[in-house]
Formats: C-alpha cells, sequence, structure tokens
C-alpha cells in the first residue's frame, strides 16, 4: 500500500475574520468554550451571550474547535451562521477542498495531542494558533475527499437523528411526570385529571406545599442508595482502548459515556456501572443525569437505586430529571472553582403515592428502555465511525 501524501492545515483553511454584531447572537448561535462539549460531542446551546460591541462570527461550514486545554477534544461543524469567543479558534475552509472532510481530519485524537504539543500555560493551556496550522492532514482528490466525509456523516447523522429521537422521549416522560406529581393531574378513579376535578388537597409541612389526600412526602435518602464512586489514583489512568484487563473509568466530565480514560479492573472494586444503573453528578456539572454507561466512575457521580419501598428505575430516573429535584441538587451546591451538591441528598423529597407510581412506571418504563437502547446504538455507531476514521484517512480503506 502506498503511502498517503500529507499537506499542512495551513493548505486548505484559515482562520476566519468574520464578524458578527452582539445583536444578533442567541443561545443557539454563540459558541463559547462552555458550551463546545468535551470530547468531540459537537455544542450545546450557550447559557449566556454578549451583551455589548461585536464578535468573531462564523459561518455555515465552518470548523470551530475550543481553544483553552485542548485535551478536552472539543470541536464542531458549524450548521448555521453565528458568533464565538476568542478562546473558540474557526477555521474556514478553502474552496478547492471539501469543509466536511478536513473537519473529519480534525476529529481525530491525533489533532488534540498536536495542539497539545504546541500549548502555552500550564493550569489553563492554549493552543498556538500558528502551531495548529502545522497540522498534516491526508492529500485526497476532491472526489476522495467527499466519499470519505459521506460515509462518516451519515453514521453521525444517524447519531444526531437518534439524540433527536431520545430527547423528544424524554419531554414526553418529563411531562407526564409535571402533570401527575407536581400539578397532580393524575387520573382520578374516573380517569379524570385529579386536582382539576376538585381533588382534595392537603398541606405538606415537609414539601412546603399541598399534595393530594392519602399521599405522603417520602425522603430520598431513606429509600434509595446515593453509592459514591471512587478515586483510583493518579499514577493508575490509562488513555488507551479497553482491553481484558482495564475498563472505562468516568469522570464527571465525561459522564455521557465517551470516556477515554481506563483503569485496571482489579482497582475498580465495587464502583461498577451497568447500562440501566442510573447516574447523578453531585461535583461540576451537578445535577446531570446520565444511563447507559458501563465501567467505573469517580466520587463526584452518585449510582442511584432502590434499597427499600417501591422505587422502580425508569420512575427514579424521570423523578432526577424533573425541575424541581434538580432545582433542589444546583439550589445546594457549593464551592467557587468546583461546585459540590453532596449535602443536597439529605433535603431531597417527592410527593408520594405507590398507586399513582405504579400506573406511571407502566407508562414510562417502555421509554426509558427505549432512551437505554438508543444510547447502546449511538456508542456502537460512535465506536464503527471512530474505526473507519483512520484507517479511511490512512488508505488502508478506500471507498468505491
Amino acid at each position: 500500500m502506498d503511502r498517503v501524501k500529507t499537506i499542512k492545515l495551513r493548505s486548505v483553511a484559515d482562520y476566519s475574520d468574520d464578524r458578527i454584531s452582539f445583536t444578533k447572537l442567541s443561545p443557539d448561535n454563540y459558541i463559547g468554550t462552555d458550551n463546545l462539549l468535551q470530547n468531540k460531542l459537537g455544542k450545546a446551546n450557550a447559557l449566556y451571550t454578549p451583551k455589548i460591541g461585536i464578535t468573531a462570527g462564523y459561518g455555515e461550514g465552518d470548523i470551530l474547535i475550543g481553544n483553552i486545554r485542548p485535551y478536552l477534544k472539543k470541536i464542531w461543524y458549524a450548521t448555521n451562521n453565528g458568533g464565538s469567543s476568542a478562546d473558540v479558534l474557526t477555521l474556514k475552509v478553502k474552496k478547492d477542498s471539501d469543509s466536511k472532510f478536513v473537519y473529519y481530519s480534525l476529529f481525530r485524537d491525533d489533532f488534540f495531542y498536536h495542539m497539545m504539543k504546541g500549548s502555552k500555560g500550564t493550569k489553563m493551556p492554549r493552543g498556538d494558533k500558528t502551531q495548529v496550522l502545522d497540522f498534516l492532514i491526508p492529500s485526497f482528490p476532491i472526489t476522495v475527499q467527499q466519499k470519505i466525509a459521506s460515509v462518516l456523516s451519515s453514521l453521525d447523522s444517524k447519531i444526531e437523528l437518534n439524540n433527536k429521537i431520545n430527547s423528544e422521549l424524554e419531554l414526553m416522560a418529563k411531562t407526564l411526570y409535571n402533570y401527575w406529581f407536581v400539578q397532580f393531574d393524575f387520573p382520578n378513579k374516573n380517569g379524570k385529571p385529579y386536582k382539576t376535578n376538585k381533588g382534595k388537597m392537603v398541606w405538606s409541612e415537609d414539601l412546603k406545599k399541598e399534595i393530594p389526600e392519602g399521599w405522603e412526602c417520602l425522603f430520598l435518602n431513606d429509600y434509595l442508595e446515593f453509592e459514591r464512586g471512587m478515586e483510583p489514583g493518579a499514577t493508575n489512568y490509562f488513555d488507551l482502548k479497553e482491553t481484558e484487563n482495564h475498563i472505562p473509568f468516568y469522570k464527571v466530565g465525561g459522564m455521557d459515556g465517551e470516556s477515554k480514560t481506563w483503569i485496571l479492573k482489579e482497582i475498580a472494586g465495587s464502583s461498577l456501572a451497568v447500562e440501566d444503573d442510573i447516574f447523578v453528578s453531585f461535583d461540576g456539572t451537578v445535577g446531570k443525569l446520565v444511563i447507559g454507561i458501563s465501567g467505573a466512575y469517580s466520587t463526584g457521580i452518585r449510582k442511584i437505586y432502590q434499597k427499600k419501598g417501591y422505587f422502580p428505575k425508569a420512575y427514579v430516573y424521570f423523578v432526577f430529571d424533573s425541575e424541581e429535584i434538580q432545582k433542589t441538587i444546583k439550589k445546594y451546591a457549593t464551592g467557587s472553582n468546583i461546585l459540590h451538591a453532596g449535602s443536597s441528598i439529605d433535603v431531597l423529597a417527592v410527593p408520594y403515592n405507590k398507586e399513582v407510581i405504579v400506573a406511571f412506571n407502566s407508562k414510562v418504563e417502555n421509554i426509558f428502555l427505549k432512551l437505554l437502547q438508543i444510547k447502546k446504538e449511538n456508542r456502537e455507531l460512535s465506536e464503527l465511525r471512530d474505526w473507519l476514521l483512520p484507517m479511511l484517512m490512512n488508505g488502508q480503506i478506500t471507498i468505491k
């Protein structure tokens, strides 16, 4: 097999000099380092936007890269026009190259290692903009570039579609939870909304609000286990693929299942996760809820499961996905640089009625299982994409 020719990134892309007014920015089109997601997961909506002045702009098809702490591997292929912070690099691909192909050329871990080699600073290293453009990418004819990009894009498109399906399913279940357990309009004996049809309400001193007659307030730490993870020690982390002796290790920043850190199985002990386990972060991104991971997890993450009473997994998941519980967890978060919310465990409480929970669980259990199934499919698609990517780029695999 002939060695694939390479060229420097600067041969096919330049930094954008676009500018945009703050008046045209929104949470959906502003990109900062905070809402670029780690481990090459794209971007989320911004929590804030600039309120004055002109900021850097980007266009559809541009490539945006987080330049602070490049090891976090933040990259996004722009699907719209917008603006970005000064710590986000925006690459505009030249007309004689395929922008999606260039994006996938930079999607490899090798690119972020290259950025780190040229970075400056210790606590908050920043990539060197000149050195970044020295990264070598494959030199293929435009037709080959487009074929490679098409194959990889089809996998990412399916992942994106799956994520949208999961978002819709989750919203359906959250809406039902709110309707039954917040507004208390669960079906009464006649199948009509309870509170709307003048169902009797009584005051709950613990919850500081009225709840239906016959319900009770339960503190979750009395009925659920919040199993804390472990810290294997800095010398026990490995940056490799899974082997018979190693398993993934999930830190708070990699809870979504994109962990690139591994530890020896023997170190993990009992801090193990299986795919239908429910996890919530009490450190950093407090309240973040995750299912569908397997491996070991850190002390900032708690595995939640029933220790007594009737608390089926689907119900527990949507309890912790509810606005009430999320607000409580965040309310008790303390700290300056890194938030900690472990103290909130003692005050997490819910209105409880087993009969209604049985009915609710029968409606959302299939949604919970579908969420898990789709997350598993996305993980397999991601693994296939990551397996194909280097072989397409180095010519081991060609597309007819």
